[in-house]
């Protein structure tokens, strides 16, 4: 409370004057503000010799400091300012390419009567080259592609006589035009022979190994089929394409000795250093996933890339894409078909009765090809042999 009393000149007050300090001192920033803003607001901004604006007292924009702070903090003024929120930006989404269909739909023309069928033999790898091949000869109405698979079968485990019974009888039973194998991604152990164990890659193993190749052979080409060998490809692993690569050359050797035509898909599913690589060209050029996750199996692009490969050989038995068929050669899978056939076959060459361009007698080139008489030395040719003293 406030007390006061009557003078001669007026009322004197005494007590707290925390109240009108506080008015005084607030009315005082107040006024220092407005002046120091008026002053210095209207002005231009000045440069400094570099070129650059010379930041006056009170120029707060885009700074969060204020000149008077200090002074408002002395007269308990607070510089309460509206503090601006930052809206954080959404961080930005990956895009994500379009995933390519797993498997397009293949639609397969009708098949003739007498097709001619493709056998695919073999464990789960030869399932997805049969798949390959199937939308290879999609449109072809000449030629049918069947399969016989086993997933977890191979030659080195128990029972490999079991399937090629079974190929035996289905030769035997149809028309098949060509045999084509792909086994041996589960053959990386050891063989139960009548007397021991074989361990893998010794000498027993190799033995008995192109016994069974050699017995799988046979049985495919009961009825003089031909037949088509296709290698292991190159799986993930160093230590697993080395086990793949040694079956692949026991293999190889009995396939070349029994007649049979053996494709190597090895090195067209590695990079350009040799190494394993998931990607790669596809049949038409472009750079595709071509294995599957395992390592060991296709993708639908690296099915069809391997059955490219594959039908490459077959057209040496069947003809161009199996249109053309060669009566005869069904028992010589060494046939090698260039062109297909488009007429009765000519006996003799073109030029022989009509030759022309004769070479001219006392020429030198006559005394070369026909007489083989040595040209003339010439002096500097590199045929020029005489010794230069």
């Amino acid at each position: 409370m406030i007390k006061g009393h009557s003078t001669g000149t007026g009322t004197a007050w005494y007590g707290t004057p925390c109240v009108c300090r506080r008015g005084a001192r607030y009315l005082l920033a107040m006024l220092l503000t407005a002046l120091l803003a008026g002053s210095l607001g209207s002005a231009s901004p000045a440069s400094a010799q570099d070129g650059r604006p010379i930041v006056r007292p009170g120029d707060t924009t885009g700074s969060g400091f204020h000149p008077l702070t200090p002074l408002f903090r002395l007269f308990g003024v607070e510089n309460r300012r509206q503090r601006v929120r930052i809206k954080e930006r959404n961080p930005r989404q990956r895009i994500q390419q379009p995933r390519e269909p797993a498997r397009p739909v293949v639609v397969e023309v009708p098949k003739e009567a007498d097709a001619r069928v493709i056998l695919v033999v073999g464990d789960s790898l030869a399932g997805e080259l049969a798949e390959g091949l199937e939308a290879t000869y999609a449109e072809v109405a000449s030629v049918r592609v069947d399969s016989l698979v086993l997933d977890d079968v191979g030659l080195a485990g128990a029972g490999p006589g079991d399937l090629g019974d079974r190929i035996s009888g289905i030769v035997q039973g149809r028309k098949v035009a060509v045999v084509v194998a792909l086994i041996g991604s589960h053959d990386v152990s050891d063989i139960e022979t009548a007397t021991a164990t074989a361990g893998f890659r010794s000498e027993e193993w190799n033995t008995a190994y192109d016994r069974r190749v050699g017995a799988f052979i046979s049985a495919a080409r009961a009825q003089r089929t031909p037949l088509v060998w296709v290698g292991l490809p190159p799986p993930k692993g160093q230590a697993r394409r080395a086990d793949f690569s040694h079956i692949n050359t026991v293999a190889k050797q009995r396939v070349d000795a029994g007649n049979a035509i053996y494709v190597d898909v090895w090195d067209v599913f590695l990079d350009e250093n040799g190494g394993y690589t998931s990607y790669g060209p596809d049949v038409e050029g472009t750079r595709r996933r071509l294995r599957s996750g395992d390592g060991i199996g296709f993708t639908w692009h690296g099915r069809r890339k391997i059955a490219f490969f594959a039908e490459r050989s077959i057209a040496r038995i069947l003809g161009s894409s199996g249109a053309f068929a060669f009566e005869g050669v069904e028992d010589d899978p060494n046939f090698i078909v260039l062109t297909g056939r488009q007429g009765a076959p000519e006996t003799v060459l073109a030029g022989a009765e009509d030759a022309r361009n004769e070479p001219v007698a006392d020429t030198p080139q006559y005394r070369l090809i026909v007489q083989g008489a040595p040209l003339a030395p010439a002096n500097g040719r590199v045929d020029d042999f005489r010794r230069v003293e």
